[in-house]
């Protein structure tokens, strides 16, 4: 793949650049993924102008493009110094996420670590490998789809696996999970899109939203932490920053009440988002479609 291959060795400046060229070539002619995007703005912000969602499609395109270049550099910017850091942690909890990793693995349980599509997720993902091994902690895994594209497919799970995860495909089912959490293990979930695995209806920002229940049925019934992790990108800074929310504890909640826990899961994502609107994708069928 040409663009693999020149994020190997472009000026990092040059190739976010040239994919973020490249997304907003594609939101002129994608009709159907920029109508998309327009609802899904004017569902989730009805409190901005049109003019305002339009600035900001646009800035989640140019995003989009970035977060394209980042994810193919991924492994050359982890190399690099500064390239990713971690935002304050006192404005949260007092710990950083390694330290929240270190304690939530000490209880033997397994941890879920939650995100979403904002900022670049793939980078932000290999940061969690690093920071895991770094501290002895492990195995990590990172529960996936199968993209349409099998090359491209390929080309995203074997990034993943240099970069430390296991790969979980949904279509293997609960057993490799379960015995991943049982041993201790750390699992990487993204819970901002809808899939076709089993899935109920929770609110996110104030709409319903298809949300699926597998992460919360096993954090309920084996007592599994979920700490809600983003990375997000700082152009001032040229870096991607690394942010936290205190984990989400599932003996707070019923053992049944997967919608509870789930609302909390969407809440802890949506806060991620409206700190940082501009480097969601927005391009994705999120909600149900209007009756």
């Amino acid at each position: 793949m040409l663009l693999l291959k020149l994020a190997a060795v472009m000026p990092l400046g040059w190739g976010r650049g040239l994919c973020s060229g490249l997304a907003q070539l594609a939101l002129r002619v994608r009709r159907r993924e920029r109508e998309l995007a327009v609802d899904n703005l004017a569902k989730a912000l009805p409190e901005m102008t049109p003019q305002e969602r339009t600035r900001l499609l646009h800035s989640a395109t140019k995003h989009l493009g970035r977060n394209l270049f980042h994810t193919l550099a991924a492994p050359r910017m982890l190399a690099t110094p500064g390239a990713v850091i971690e935002e304050n942690p006192l404005a949260a909890d007092n710990k950083t996420i390694a330290q929240w990793l270190v304690v939530l693995g000490a209880e033997g349980r397994g941890v879920f670590v939650l995100t979403g599509h904002i900022g670049c997720w793939e980078l932000a993902g290999g940061w969690i490998a690093q920071t895991l091994a770094a501290h002895d902690l492990g195995p990590a895994a990172a529960i996936t789809g199968t993209i349409h594209n099998p090359p491209v497919d390929r080309l995203i799970q074997d990034r993943r696996r240099s970069l430390g995860f296991q790969v979980l495909p949904r279509e293997q089912g609960a057993g490799p999970l379960i015995r991943l959490l049982k041993a201790g293990g750390f699992v990487a979930v993204l819970q901002d899109q809808r899939t076709r695995v089993r899935n109920i209806d929770v609110p996110f920002f104030g709409i319903p939203a298809p949300t699926p229940t597998g992460m919360a049925a096993l954090a309920l019934k084996y007592g599994v932490p979920v700490l809600p992790v983003a990375g997000v990108w700082d152009e001032a800074q040229k870096a991607l920053v690394m942010r936290h929310l205190p984990p989400i504890r599932p003996e707070e909640f019923a053992p049944d009440d997967q919608l509870g826990f789930l609302t909390k899961c969407n809440g802890a994502l949506e806060e991620f988002i409206r700190r940082n609107p501009e480097q969601w994708v927005w391009f994705h069928r999120r909600w149900n479609p209007e009756p």
